[in-house]
């Protein structure tokens, strides 16, 4: 590669009201960018317009390209397989085709990625977050902390990272569930990862209401939380074992 290079995860499900909105806005922001971006957008098995959207996007614009599922996978297999796509020392951010995030923040993560290998997101402006959302964040990261250690401000939002840092790591859960795991697991097999924080600003929920609230969708979330923290237990002892090998 001969240049510093950003590559830029866009998944949606049923999007088509907004991922034209989402795709133009990351086009006219890296204009202005001290690094060259490309767009890779995932369409998990749409059932609306979304996929033809992303088509046409790929036809209009020289630096999008576009993954399609054949079904709906979910966003952390959808992120996962992607990174097979993606060139070998290029950066790496991920944002919603639901136009929630407002990708003039990715300035902040550009300005300090010569000190970190992770940078992880929080929200600049928390109150355009309705407050039941902000109490099951809390919660989230609450639980987080107990399972994994973690100390940070936000998991599931805005992130940027080289994709060295996760490429090739398997995760068992999924929905939102699946950073905490693949964060966990990414600093298991590299203990000296860099991590820091940066601030994002959100614009809101445009379209559509959250169904984090549902009682099956909270149901899940605790199950896909335990599944994933039993992967990382399994993990951690898998890198245990390998270090023990290296010292006999």
């Amino acid at each position: 590669m001969s240049e510093e290079l950003l590559t830029v995860i866009v998944p949606c499900f049923n999007e088509e009201r907004s991922i034209v909105r989402t795709v133009e806005d990351v086009i006219e922001v890296a204009a202005g960018l001290p690094i060259a971006v490309d767009i890779l957008m995932i369409d998990d098995g749409s059932t609306d317009k979304t996929a033809q959207l992303l088509q046409q996007l790929s036809e209009t614009h020289p630096r999008c390209r576009a993954r399609y599922n054949p079904q709906n996978m979910g966003l952390g297999r959808s992120v996962m397989l992607a990174h097979e796509d993606i060139p070998d020392r290029s950066w790496v951010t991920e944002i919603p085709g639901d136009d929630e995030l407002d990708f003039r923040s990715i300035r902040n993560f550009l300005a300090v990625r010569d000190q970190y290998d992770l940078i992880l997101g929080y929200f600049q402006n928390p109150v355009i977050r309705p407050m039941r959302r902000r109490i099951a964040s809390a919660s989230f990261r609450q639980v987080a902390r107990s399972l994994y250690g973690f100390d940070f401000r936000y998991l599931n939002g805005m992130k940027m990272y080289r994709i060295e840092v996760f490429r090739g790591i398997e995760v068992s859960s999924s929905g939102y569930a699946y950073t905490a795991e693949l964060i966990a697991k990414a600093m298991l097999r590299h203990p000296t990862l860099r991590i820091g924080e940066a601030p994002f600003v959100a614009r809101g929920r445009a379209h559509g209401r959250s169904n984090a609230f549902r009682p099956s969708a909270i149901a899940k979330a605790v199950y896909e939380v335990v599944r994933g923290q039993r992967s990382v237990a399994r993990y951690r002892e898998k890198v245990i074992r390998a270090s023990d090998l290296e010292f006999e």
